[in-house]
């Protein structure tokens, strides 16, 4: 059945970790030889959606992580992959800030429509920072502020970065209910019901799809 799946996009520059994250987010295990993605790398994993109203678990949903390659000379043709996505994951590297103010060329890139799906900032590489650099980012970085959107910082070979119960993990199962959200929601696309608002982003985000 067609609802019962989701599309996220995972997007960063090359060498950030995307597809060592989507190795530690789908089978909760270290990626031990990772490999550099050339085009789209697809790999699928399993949520259990809770509505917002109710707290009660509905249904399982498959979550298609797409993730996609940040070479520069593949820009091009990455827009293939950009259609039907419900969710983003902008991944950058804490070690390089370059990698976190590139994150809003990433979103502009793949949201080429006013209707901006949930998103999600992840800085991967932590156990690669100082603690005191660390301590720095307690309510997100630049990029998630200016987005709009909150952000987790985890170590893809530590599986305990995503354990049950942490501040990670809320936020992760929160970000993956929003963008089952999203997708069984009425696309703006669909007149509306009398009374029914249709979403649209927030004000950091329009700026970033328009380019200002």
């Amino acid at each position: 059945e067609d609802t019962l799946r989701v599309k996220i996009l995972v997007l960063g520059d090359s060498g950030v970790g995307k597809s060592s994250l989507v190795h530690l987010l789908t089978n909760h295990s270290e990626l031990t030889n990772p490999a550099w993605t050339v085009g789209c790398s697809l790999q699928v994993g399993l949520h259990e959606y809770r509505s917002e109203l109710t707290g009660q678990a509905e249904r399982l949903f498959f979550l298609e992580f797409w993730d996609i390659g940040g070479y520069p000379m593949h820009k091009n043709s990455r827009g293939v992959f950009y259609h039907g996505v419900h969710g983003i994951l902008l991944v950058h590297d804490l070690t390089n800030r370059k990698t976190e103010l590139n994150l809003s060329r990433w979103l502009h890139e793949s949201c080429l429509g006013a209707d901006t799906p949930p998103v999600l900032v992840i800085g991967a590489k932590s156990d690669l920072c100082k603690a005191d650099a660390l301590a720095k980012r307690p309510n997100g970085g630049e990029a998630a502020a200016r987005i709009g959107c909150p952000e987790i910082l985890l170590s893809c070979v530590d599986t305990r970065s995503l354990s049950a119960g942490t501040t990670n993990a809320v936020k992760l199962d929160r970000f993956y209910d929003q963008v089952i959200e999203y997708r069984l929601r009425p696309r703006a696309s669909t007149p509306p019901r009398v009374g029914q608002a249709i979403s649209r982003p927030n004000r950091q985000q329009s700026k970033l799809l328009h380019g200002e």
